[in-house]
């Protein structure tokens, strides 16, 4: 099995500048997922998508691959990671190789736990037509939950009010194969499978300067 990780890196960054490389302990953020990526099994190739020249070598220095900029239109407030997502795998399988999966890493969680990893990986290596991806627990009904029955672990769209069986997307991880990827559109689909994330810091996703100074005060602990 093949897997391609993805990591989407734009410039622009409104809330929070320059997050992508900004120093978290003593190395760039962008560099956690790429250090980590390192890691994972079945991993043929770790590609940037960015629109940044800085952000672009600095992940060249690390190791990753960061063949082109990525297209303006793709790099807006309102693009969404879907659109970079397929441009990256269309480029990736039409130049260098095919591929079973597309993992997608944000730079924006740097403490993932590698044993989550592989086992998101071991769900989409043995379930046929799935994709895989990271949630926590939620004590909030927002817009889209994944919901986890006692006898199914299925994606659903549906709101349960008081509920202990709700869960939320943490962006610590999205897989799936590219032949889902194009067909749906999107990384959801009636087939998706949400992995629990059970530690809170997996959980972390760096978007705002308070974000940010929790991650500074966790960047010590040892996930893996």
């Amino acid at each position: 099995m093949k897997i391609l990780i993805l990591i989407l890196a734009r410039g622009g960054s409104k809330r929070l500048p320059n997050k992508n490389i900004l120093k978290l302990g003593k190395k760039h953020l962008i560099n956690w997922s790429i250090d980590f990526a390192k890691k994972i099994p079945f991993v043929c190739n770790i590609l940037v998508s960015t629109d940044s020249k800085k952000i672009g070598l600095i992940a060249k220095k690390r190791g990753a691959l960061v063949p082109w900029m990525r297209p303006k239109k793709l790099s807006t407030d309102v693009s969404t990671s879907e659109d970079a997502a397929l441009h990256a795998i269309n480029w990736y399988e039409n130049n260098i190789q095919k591929v079973d999966g597309l993992m997608l890493l944000q730079p924006t969680s740097p403490f993932r736990k590698l044993k989550t990893i592989k086992e998101g990986i071991r769900i989409f290596k043995n379930k046929k037509n799935i994709s895989i991806l990271g949630v926590e627990q939620s004590k909030y009904n927002l817009n889209q939950h994944f919901i986890l029955r006692k006898t199914k672990n299925k994606y659903s769209k549906k709101i349960l009010i008081n509920t202990e069986n709700i869960y939320r997307e943490n962006g610590s991880f999205y897989l799936i194969s590219p032949s889902n990827l194009r067909k749906n559109k999107s990384f959801y689909s009636n087939n998706t499978f949400p992995l629990v994330c059970k530690l809170t810091i997996e959980s972390v996703d760096i978007d705002t300067k308070d974000d940010w100074n929790i991650a500074k005060k966790l960047v010590n602990i040892k996930l893996n």
